[in-house]
This record gives C-alpha cells, sequence and structure tokens, in this order.
C-alpha cells in the first residue's frame, strides 16, 4: 500500500494545480457498491471548509485504505473538489472445503468464521494466506506433513467470490526409528517399552490396530511425560530429559525420534510426614501413609498417597481439599524428605441439582437415581455412584456430572447433570433366512422410559416357519420409593420343529410372570418371579426316543407353576456402548410340583471389560447353565433343554445345531426312521472375548458398536439312554467349537442394522456352519 500511495503522490504533486494550498469546497466518492458513504467519509482527517495541500495526500490515502474495504484507491482534484475513486475488495459468497476427514467441516468453519473468512466477509487474499498456512500447520501437529490447502477463488456477479479449499489431508507420518541416548541404568528395550509410540517394525502385535506406529505431536508430549514418570517412579529425582528431536525425511513419511537422557542416581526416603489442617483425622489419614523411611523414592507411591487422603476428605465434605507435595533431597546422601502439606478448605454443600438435556425423561426418574443430593456434604463417591446408575439406566448416550461453585460462597456448589437423550421409542424388525428356520420376519414395538416416567413397556411378534411368539411386558424399576421394582410379562408361543433339520416336535405354551426385585445394595439386586403356564406338546411320526419316552411318561399336557430367583450385579458404564466394568447374573428356575412338571434350572452369565485406552476395550464373557429333574422326575424336559449355535452363542454355526444327538426312532425291524439330530442338553458352557475398537472411517463413534469376537462353547448332557452310542455324558473339552469374526451394530436415525460374518475354527464333519448374520430394524 505504501508503494502505491507514493507513486500516486508523485503522480497527483507532477499537477501544477497541487502546488498551492486551496480551501476544499466538496468531496465527491465514486466506486461504492456495499460500502456506505458515510463509512468513507469518517475515515477521512479532511471535510468540506478544510484548507488542504498535497503534502496530505499520502494521509488521505493510507486512511482510506485502513477500512479493509478497497483494493484500489485514487484521488483527483477537479477546481477546489477533491474526487476519490474506489475499488471494493469483492465479498464472500461462500466458503466451502473439500478433502478434510481428520478436522470436521464444522471446525473449520468456526475457525475461519472466527477470523473473517466467512460468508459476507470482505475477502482478503493475505488472510486466506495465512489461514493456508495455518491448516498446514494443525495437519503437522497430527503428523501429516504431505498435507496441502489449495484454494480456489471464482469471481462472481456483484462483485462476489466464491472460495473452495481443497484439502489433501495425506498419509500420518510413522515412526522408522526410535534411538534413546544417554541411559546406563536401564535399557533400551526397557524404556521403549514405556513410550506409546512404536517402530513400524516393531514387535508389538496390536500395532496396526492402535495405530502406535503413527507420529503425532500430542503423542509425542504424552510418550516425554512417560519416560519422565519412569524414572521419577523409580527414585531418580535428578532424571531430566536433555533433548529430543524428531527428524523428518525428505519424503515427510518416516519419522526418526531421538532422546537424550541424564539419568542420575536413585533416592531412598529418609522420611515421610504430614503437616497442615488434618480436620481431627490424623490417625486416619497417617494410616494412608504406605512408605516408610528406606524405602525407594517413587513419585506414583507419593501421588497414590495424596489422592488416597484428598479421597478420605471428599467422603467427610470436603470437596476441594488440596494436597501438595514438598521435596527437600539431600543430594550427598541420596536421600529425600518428603512432606504432605494438607489443606482440606471448607465442607462443600451442595445447593441445589440442576438437570440439563433432558428433553424426554422426567426430572423425578433422574433424581431417583442420584446417591448426591441437595443440601447434602458433596461426597464424591457418591456423584460416581450416580453417574454409573443413570448410564447403565440404558435412556442416555452420554452422561457428565460436574460441580459449579456458588458465586460468592466457597463452601456451595451447584451440581450440574447433563444428559444426552437416546432414542427411548423403537419399532424394530428383522428378516432373514436360515436351513434351520427358512425365511423369518420379527417385529417389536419397545418403549423404554415410557412417557418419561422410567417404566419400560415392549410388545413383540416374531413369525417364521418354526416359530410364532407374542409377548407383552411392563416393568416399574420404582414401585416404591425404596426401588423395588415389578413387572408383568404375558406371552402366547407356538413352535412347530416337525420341518426342520434337527427336531421333530411343535409345542403351543401360553402364560404370564409377575415380578418383584429389590436392591440390596448400589449394585445390586435381588429378583423374585412366580410364573404360570400352560404347555401342549406334539411329536411327529419320526421323532427321536428321548422325545417319545417324555411323552409316554408325562402325557402331551402340562401346567407349570414356576419360582425363580435371580442375583444381579451390575457396576457397567453403560449399555451398549459400556467399555469397563463388570456384569454378573445367578438365576435359580424351578417348576413347582404344585404343577405337572418338576425340574430345575440354574443359570449364571457375567461379562468384564478391561479399557485398553480411549478407544479400545477388551471385554471377556461367559453363559453357564445346568437343569435336571427332581421328584418323579429324574431328567429336565427336552424342550427345555440349552442350545448352542447362532448369534448369541457361538457365531459361526447355526442356532441349535451343536451339542448332543438324539436317539433315531425305529421302524418294527428295529432300523432308524431318520438321522441323529442336535436336540440339546442339559449342560451349557459358553464364553468369549472381544476387543471393541472404533468403526472405521467415521467420526461419531456414538452410535456404532464394532468388535472383533472369538467365540466358544457348546452344550452337553448328563442324561443319555443306554442305547444311543453317539451320546456321551458331562462336559468334554474336546467338543469344544470356536469361532472367530467382527461383528458391527449400527443405531442409524433411521434403522439399527446389526451384522456379524463369523469364522468356524474347528467344525466337524456334519456341523451346520453360518458366517452371515443380519437383523436390520426401524426407529422412531
Amino acid at each position: 500500500m505504501r508503494s502505491a500511495c507514493a507513486a500516486l503522490t508523485a503522480l497527483l504533486l507532477s499537477v501544477g494545480a497541487w502546488a498551492e494550498p486551496f480551501e476544499l469546497s466538496a468531496i465527491t466518492i465514486n466506486g461504492l457498491q456495499r460500502v456506505s458513504l458515510g463509512s468513507v467519509l469518517r475515515a477521512l482527517p479532511i471535510q468540506e471548509g478544510d484548507r488542504v495541500d498535497s503534502d496530505n495526500a499520502d494521509e488521505w490515502l493510507r486512511s482510506v485504505y485502513s477500512t479493509g474495504y478497497f483494493s484500489d484507491v485514487r484521488v483527483l482534484r477537479d477546481g477546489d473538489e477533491l474526487i476519490f475513486e474506489l475499488t471494493e475488495r469483492p465479498s464472500i459468497d461462500s466458503v466451502e472445503f473439500s478433502g478434510n476427514k481428520t478436522i470436521p467441516t464444522e471446525t473449520l468453519e468456526r475457525v475461519l468464521n472466527n477470523v473473517g473468512l466467512a460468508e459476507g466477509e470482505i475477502y482478503s487474499q493475505s488472510l486466506l494466506e495465512g489461514i493456508e498456512l495455518e491448516l498446514e500447520r494443525q495437519y503437522a501437529m497430527q503428523g501429516r506433513y504431505n498435507a496441502t490447502v489449495e484454494p480456489e477463488i471464482t469471481p462472481l456477479s456483484l462483485n462476489r467470490v466464491k472460495v473452495e479449499l481443497d484439502i489433501n489431508e495425506g498419509p500420518v507420518a510413522t515412526i522408522d526409528h526410535i534411538e534413546i541416548t544417554g541411559n546406563e541404568v536401564f535399557t533400551d528395550d526397557e524404556l521403549l517399552d514405556t513410550l506409546r509410540l512404536r517402530e513400524s517394525s516393531s514387535r508389538y502385535v496390536f500395532q496396526w490396530i492402535a495405530r502406535r506406529n503413527r507420529f503425532g505431536q500430542a503423542q509425542l508430549t504424552g510418550d516425554l511425560s512417560r519416560l519422565e514418570d519412569y524414572y521419577l517412579d523409580r527414585g531418580y529425582l535428578d532424571f531430566r530429559l536433555e533433548s529430543h528431536q524428531v527428524s523428518i525425511a525428505d519424503n515427510k513419511s518416516d519419522i526418526t525420534l531421538i532422546f537424550n537422557v541424564f539419568e542420575g542416581e536413585p533416592y531412598h526416603v529418609s522420611g515421610i510426614q504430614l503437616t497442615g489442617d488434618l480436620v481431627d483425622l490424623d490417625e486416619e489419614l497417617n494410616g494412608l501413609v504406605d512408605v516408610e523411611s528406606g524405602d525407594l523414592y517413587s513419585r506414583v507411591a507419593i501421588s497414590n498417597i495424596s489422592s488416597a487422603i484428598t479421597d478420605a476428605l471428599g467422603a467427610r465434605g470436603y470437596a476441594f481439599a488440596d494436597v501438595q507435595t514438598q521435596l527437600d533431597p539431600d543430594r550427598e546422601a541420596r536421600t529425600v524428605d518428603v512432606t504432605l502439606s494438607v489443606n482440606p478448605g471448607k465442607p462443600v454443600y451442595v445447593n441445589r441439582i440442576e438437570i440439563r438435556g433432558n428433553s424426554e425423561t422426567n426430572d423425578e426418574v433422574i433424581r431417583r437415581e442420584l446417591r448426591q443430593l441437595e443440601r447434602a456434604l458433596v461426597i464424591n463417591r457418591n456423584i460416581r455412584l450416580s453417574k454409573g446408575r443413570l448410564e447403565r439406566l440404558g435412556y442416555f448416550k452420554r452422561v457428565d456430572i460436574r460441580t459449579q461453585r456458588v458465586e460468592g460462597r466457597d463452601d456451595l456448589v451447584d451440581l450440574i447433570v447433563v444428559v444426552d437423550e437416546a432414542t427411548q421409542r423403537e419399532i424394530s424388525g428383522s428378516i432373514g433366512y436360515s436351513d434351520v428356520s427358512g425365511f423369518f420376519t420379527e417385529a417389536k414395538m419397545q418403549q423404554k422410559n415410557f412417557q418419561g416416567k422410567g417404566y419400560d413397556f415392549s410388545a413383540s411378534v416374531t413369525v417364521n416357519s418354526t416359530e410364532q411368539n407374542y409377548n407383552l411386558s411392563f416393568e416399574d424399576p420404582y414401585f416404591t420409593v425404596n426401588g423395588v421394582s415389578r413387572g408383568i410379562d404375558l406371552y402366547y408361543r407356538r413352535t412347530d420343529f416337525s420341518q426342520a433339520t434337527f427336531s421333530k416336535y411343535a409345542t403351543n405354551t401360553a402364560g404370564g410372570r409377575l415380578t418383584l426385585g429389590y436392591p440390596i445394595s448400589e449394585n445390586q439386586r435381588l429378583n423374585y418371579a412366580l410364573g404360570y403356564s400352560q404347555d401342549e406338546l406334539f411329536l411327529s411320526d419320526s421323532a427321536p426316543q428321548e422325545m417319545t419316552d417324555f411323552k409316554d411318561a408325562n402325557g402331551d399336557d402340562y401346567e407349570i407353576i414356576d419360582a425363580r430367583v435371580t442375583w444381579n450385579y451390575n457396576t457397567l458404564n453403560g449399555t451398549f456402548k459400556a467399555t469397563r466394568g463388570r456384569q454378573m447374573s445367578l438365576s435359580t428356575e424351578v417348576a413347582t410340583p404344585l404343577g405337572d412338571l418338576t425340574y430345575y434350572r440354574l443359570t449364571g452369565n457375567a461379562e468384564q471389560y478391561f479399557p485398553v485406552n480411549d478407544d479400545y476395550s477388551f471385554r471377556l464373557h461367559t453363559d453357564l447353565g445346568y437343569g435336571g429333574g427332581y421328584g418323579d422326575a429324574d431328567t429336565l424336559p427336552f424342550y427345555k433343554n440349552f442350545y448352542a449355535g447362532g448369534v448369541r452363542s457361538v457365531r459361526g454355526f447355526r442356532y441349535g445345531s451343536l451339542g448332543p444327538l438324539s436317539t433315531p426312532s425305529v421302524d418294527e425291524n428295529g432300523d432308524d426312521l431318520t438321522d441323529p439330530s442336535p436336540i440339546g442338553g442339559n449342560i451349557k458352557v459358553l464364553y468369549g472375548a472381544e476387543l471393541l475398537v472404533p468403526m472405521p472411517f467415521v467420526k461419531d463413534q456414538s452410535s456404532f458398536r464394532a468388535s472383533l469376537f472369538l467365540d466358544g462353547g457348546n452344550v452337553f448332557t448328563d442324561q443319555c439312554r443306554t442305547d444311543n452310542e453317539t451320546c456321551q455324558e458331562g462336559i468334554d473339552f474336546a467338543e469344544m467349537r470356536y469361532a472367530a469374526g467382527v461383528d458391527v451394530t449400527w443405531i442409524t436415525p433411521l434403522a439399527p442394522l446389526s451384522f456379524s460374518y463369523a469364522w468356524p475354527l474347528n467344525a466337524q464333519d456334519g456341523d451346520l456352519e453360518k458366517n452371515f448374520a443380519f437383523t436390520i430394524g426401524l426407529s422412531y
């Protein structure tokens, strides 16, 4: 702009009319389109009636340019009048992005809005160039050194431009080599194992999943801290990282990291004491100190003591207790004296509880799960319990609980509970085909949190070539204010396996069940149920001997009155998206002598999640069962057997196809009428493992659950007929079946979709395999 002003001033001075000062009679502005006349006149340091000369021309030009609205400014004189010829900068009609994946478009738009590169703003080439450099810097922090930003400016009518940014993010640079120098006490391998970043040639098995060979500035910063922690947790107080270098190869894809360390000598603790205000808890707080004189100093051990003291004070309402660590090292003796200064602050109370985000769920439903109450002391453990209970409801995709200080008070906080509602009403359907049941269809209407009051209601219909199942259920989880639940189930089921490959019977069952649940702790419940059903049994002419024996002994029409007791334990941090915690259930089902059949079934299942990091979690699970008869009955009714195979047990094998084979019925000559077929068993052993992984190429993971799984198990029997040559009593681990595969569930706004593909690992001759399974539904 300076050079333009100087050139123009020289041009004006060459005109003789500018040689003498004159009184300005008028100012004329030409070339305005969007900018108002007033904006220009306010920027000019002159007005009509002023006495002006050519010495001030440079100042006038700078004033108009400084508005930022104009790309060219010229001033001319006509008598005693000054004429400003202006060329406006174009305005931005739109800003569009393409090619960006790791940085969302919403984030880019927000950043550009903040700096003035947005729709309606004045276009500036210099600003655009600065933004290009900033975006490339942001990608470089992710390790994407080959990222480029190519702008395309398209002129439009009315002095407007369209800005398009074509982004090529490029690949993330990978670690080619990591080198550590200066270490003598610990080997390279020991130190490299502490780092999250790995060489591409590393032996780390899941490197390709965890992407630990990809370089990023955040990961590097974390590894610098991990390296420091490693030494300080082993007493090396004088440790320091002398330097670190990041070398980028010419291809901008290979990274070499070099860490230069100074180790020093290890220190031992000469003494440790607590100071400050211990609020009459001296004995308890000192009891938390588990480090003694002579122990090797460990920063993590001292940090754990500080956390334990903070938790102990927090359990008594000192929510903002602070513990400061002071170290007094003796360099010659290589010892360190540790002082923990305790400042409990004031006891803090909850002023009020504010609930946000619950567009459908009543406040009462949320409040009754909270263990932190208004006007009560803030207990951090109660806040954690409250968050866990809300997550396990299944009503919310996300739950966040935080404290917010009350202005002007240091003893009061507001508790802010923020929830993100999940889909609570669902109509789902599935359609598919299997060699066992042929084409099938299922429709289900489920209303969690009915009318926002926490009631659960569902109705379902399943129809296929072998089964018709109609079910209604209702549960009130807070029948009483103490958390006693009640529920009712009504069902009617017709099954006909006479045409299936593995069974030759049909049943009609109608019944209902009443349930009551009692909380026995924050994470445990006991549920009691009493049920009644009317069962009818129909056998085909070629039914196996186990079925005909049962019918001969018990008839074909039964009234069953059963009682159930179930114990549940649950500390999971969610339902669909759980990543940590455990769940266990033990159940006893007994068909009482008040009915026509007497039998029992004992079942148990458990699952445990182990978080690996923010993106990955490992799950172990098992499902066990055992059944039998009592009284006049010595066996479990065959149609109450456990079955294995299918999406809910061992994927990769067809539903119900695993386990013991039946004894074929014979004709009058003793020849088998049918081949042996799976009949289920009274013993169930299922287990498996899953690695929960992020869904590839998806930004928002909240609606996805993807896993790599290993399923194992089978069903067995201890009720073999003596003439069944294929039947082996008891559990035979050599007969366990295994399958591995991938499973994906996607909760979309329109339809929940679930897919699994499994590869049987040890299928035997005669096993019925099924690799692919899916369900499709509709949510509203």
